[in-house]
């Protein structure tokens, strides 16, 4: 047998001599994947073996690139004593496959659930040819590596470099831990001197290893022997600390190991100046690709730099002053360059505190939602509040700029206040914060202006930035001085995205305030809500390959079938089609792909909540790649696309906009980021330059179970009219409106039973009323 467990040293518990001291030999008897864990393919093998019998066979693929093995010192009834590790691993391979192996040990992470791999000792290239006979790789873990409690591994990690499926063979996992009885000596703090006087903020406090030393007991205070500013065990030498300024400091470095801590250990002090130091060295892994910050403005102050692709990863403009007050928000608006359709983001960091970092509460701005944009240049903004009770004086802002890609997650070049660049640039600047003295004056609602009309329901409200104030009141009602709508409602930046009742008369005023009070004396303004307004498809499709017809719900309409004949966005929103809440319905879509091989992709979009866009939650359909829906080689009059629409339950009653986008993408459709994003986006094209959008409206009832409608009760006549079209009920009519056979609206009424068209001209018009109940009711009338 190869194996001994040294059974002496368990029975002693975690003493001065505990340890781990195994040959794993994946033998049987012994062998067990609880013991043997294998990441990737392989499995116990005999012809893996190096001595003995049996090996560990590791099997990468095209799928699996990068597979090891390892004993699991957890399961094998010994106890760690923290001191270092002598370790081995045997190997030999195959023909065929090539890479690189290394020694690793492996960190079992028990909050993520999954084992951090760690390589260690030189890695070995290994090229395609077979290799026979065993080697021997060898590495040392000093101590302190691994921590006592500590679930670790020891074995091995492969990395395939080219293409070749086959075996990597491993045997004889050997490993000693070191045995020592007395406990280490004392470490010397190298940084930073002592007697030395530094930079306030972050500073690195470093000492040397100590050979037996397993960790190291720290303290540090602004008195001799203090601890009020860190005690605390470190499991590595350096430890990074936040000074104030103008301080003295007072720290010891004591190692530890199991038989006790280092004795006599001196403990040395040191003093910060007035400056604060900060992380730097940043710099960009693609340094001939940066795409800058081209200027930063904030609270009226403006500085411009380079727009030119190749700009240093960091800039230091520190010498320039932004001037904000404490308690107060303010809008910080960047100008960058950027790159066609690339999405780059913009993160801002603020040490409000002066401790020299930016980790603190309230300190990181725009990670969520990100402050993003694409083309060339990308003009970026956000709101920054400067926490109330920030104290006066300078402090560091640190903006980070870089490609972001689809992903709404920061990446880490922009995540991190201290992290390298890749296509992005790092700004500092400095901020000077006053105390308030006095309430903000009145800001000017930009939109909608006073006495519009027409306001689209799904409008936003917009105001100028009151300088000094840390947020916004709206009052809004359908009264003069009303309520009813927002009362005080607070809004942190200048802007909010209203819901309006359509063709209504509201009454706003926005009231800035601060910790001081509020503004004075504001404005109320007036204005009239229209209809909902939806997006134009941008930028439009330039190659119109045209849908050629839709059929859903009542709606059967067919188009003009010629590549480039129609417009690349139509409104048919007089073709209306009528659902009922939590109905299923069957659509049909076609279309001119211009080719026998090339396919066109639908996606459909319904605003069932009346809120003017398509992005929540069921308004899209067909737009994920199991439910793409699309036509092949079609003429526009062969086989259409089908689908199924389900009606939502809590559909909004009455009527709301239905959009058809149909687009051409190859075989796989648009199936990933971007293009799967922009597919989904209601308001986008991008992605395709093939295409066209369609407009529609939808009329929603209530459930069959529910309905009580007797659509025959309500009539327009006479029909055709002359000038005067009357209707026989307007009970429970809360506006109607006359469209054109376009879709165009060309009259908003109240209820009233005669209605005056004699300024229409002659031709086919739809008459809808718009019910109390939320429900429509349209008809058709000729006007002679």
């Amino acid at each position: 047998m190869k194996k001994f467990l040294l059974s002496c040293f368990i029975a002693l518990g975690i003493t001065s001599s505990a340890q781990y001291n195994y040959m794993g030999d994946f033998e049987n008897p012994g062998f067990s994947p609880t013991t043997y864990k294998q990441f990737g393919g392989g499995s116990q093998f005999a012809g893996a073996a190096c001595n003995g019998g049996f090996g560990g066979q590791l099997l990468p693929t095209a799928a699996i690139t990068q597979t090891g093995y390892m004993v699991d010192l957890n399961t094998i009834g010994q106890t760690n004593n923290g001191q270092k590790i002598d370790f081995s691993v045997s190997y030999k391979k195959a023909s065929g496959v090539a890479g690189t192996l290394q020694l690793a040990y492996f960190l079992y992470d028990s909050v993520a659930g999954n084992w951090r791999i760690n390589l260690v000792g030189s890695p070995v290239t290994l090229a395609t040819a077979a290799l026979t006979t065993c080697t021997t790789l060898s590495a040392t873990l000093p101590s302190g590596t691994i921590q006592i409690g500590d679930i670790v591994g020891l074995g091995a990690w492969f990395v395939r470099s080219g293409t070749a499926n086959a075996g990597i063979f491993l045997d004889d996992i050997n490993l000693t831990q070191e045995v020592v009885s007395t406990p280490p000596g004392c470490a010397t703090i190298v940084s930073p001197a002592n007697g030395s006087v530094i930079s306030a903020g972050t500073a690195n406090m470093a000492w040397n290893a100590v050979a037996t030393a397993v960790n190291y007991k720290v303290k540090i205070g602004t008195t001799p022997g203090g601890t009020d500013v860190f005690n605390g065990t470190v499991a590595g030498t350096d430890l990074n600390i936040s000074l104030a300024k103008s301080t003295m400091y007072y720290a010891s470095v004591v190692p530890s190991n199991l038989n006790g801590d280092a004795t006599g250990c001196t403990e040395i002090s040191f003093t910060t100046n007035t400056s604060i130091a900060y992380c730097g060295g940043i710099v960009s892994s693609s340094p001939a690709a940066t795409y800058p910050i081209a200027s930063v403005t904030l609270n009226g102050t403006t500085h411009s730099s380079s727009a030119a692709v190749g700009s240093p990863a960091y800039e230091d403009f520190t010498a320039d002053v932004f001037n904000v007050k404490s308690g107060s928000t303010y809008t910080l608006s960047a100008v960058t360059t950027g790159l066609g359709t690339n999405v780059f983001a913009m993160t801002v960091f603020i040490d409000w505190n002066e401790d020299g970092d930016f980790n603190d509460a309230g300190e990181r701005y725009f990670q969520s939602p990100l402050v993003s944009g694409t083309g060339n240049p990308i003009n970026l903004s956000g709101s920054i509040a400067v926490p109330a009770g920030t104290t006066v004086g300078t402090k560091r802002m640190r903006v980070k700029y870089n490609f972001q890609g689809s992903s709404t997650v920061p990446q880490s070049m922009i995540a991190d206040p201290c992290s390298d660049m890749t296509n992005g640039q790092v700004e500092d600047y400095s901020v000077s914060v006053t105390l308030l003295t006095a309430a903000p004056v009145c800001t000017t609602v930009t939109n909608p202006t006073a006495g519009a009309v027409g306001v689209p329901t799904n409008a936003t409200m917009t105001w100028n930035p009151a300088t000094d104030a840390s947020g916004y009141k709206l009052y809004i009602g359908t009264t003069a001085g009303g309520t009813d709508v927002a009362n005080g409602l607070v809004v942190s930046g200048t802007s909010y995205n209203l819901a309006l009742t359509p063709f209504t008369m509201y009454y706003a005023k926005v009231v800035p305030f601060n910790s001081i009070g509020d503004a004075v004396g504001c404005t109320e303004i007036s204005f009239t809500s229209g209809d909902i307004s939806y997006c134009a498809p941008v930028p439009g499709y330039t190659n119109i390959e045209p849908t050629t017809n839709v059929t859903f719900a009542g709606i059967d309409n067919t188009t003009d079938a010629t590549v480039g004949g129609t417009p690349a966005y139509e409104q048919f929103l007089g073709q209306i089609a009528q659902v009922r809440r939590g109905g299923t319905y069957p659509i049909s879509m076609n279309a001119n792909t211009d080719g026998a091989s090339f396919r066109h992709f639908f996606a459909v979009f319904m605003d069932w909540n009346h809120d003017g866009d398509f992005d929540d939650a069921g308004e899209q359909y067909f737009t994920t790649v199991p439910d793409f829906k699309f036509v092949l080689g079609s003429d526009g009059t062969g086989a259409p696309a089908t689908g199924n629409i389900v009606i939502p339950a809590d559909a909004k009653l009455g009527q709301t906009r239905m959009r058809v986008k149909s687009a051409y993408y190859g075989a796989s459709g648009p199936n990933t980021n971007p293009n799967l994003a922009n597919f989904a986006n209601g308001c986008s094209t991008v992605g395709s330059t093939f295409g066209q959008v369609e407009d529609y409206t939808v009329n929603v009832d209530v459930s069959a179970a529910t309905s009580n409608v007797d659509k025959n009760k309500v009539s327009v006549y006479p029909n055709p009219f002359q000038d005067v079209l009357k209707i026989s009920d307007v009970k429970g009519v809360k506006s109607i409106s006359v469209s054109d056979v376009s879709g165009r609206q060309v009259k908003n009424l109240k209820p009233t039973a005669e209605l005056n068209l004699s300024e229409l001209k002659t031709g086919l018009y739809i008459v809808t009323l718009n019910m109390e109940d939320g429900t429509v009711k349209s008809f058709k009338a000729i006007k002679k």
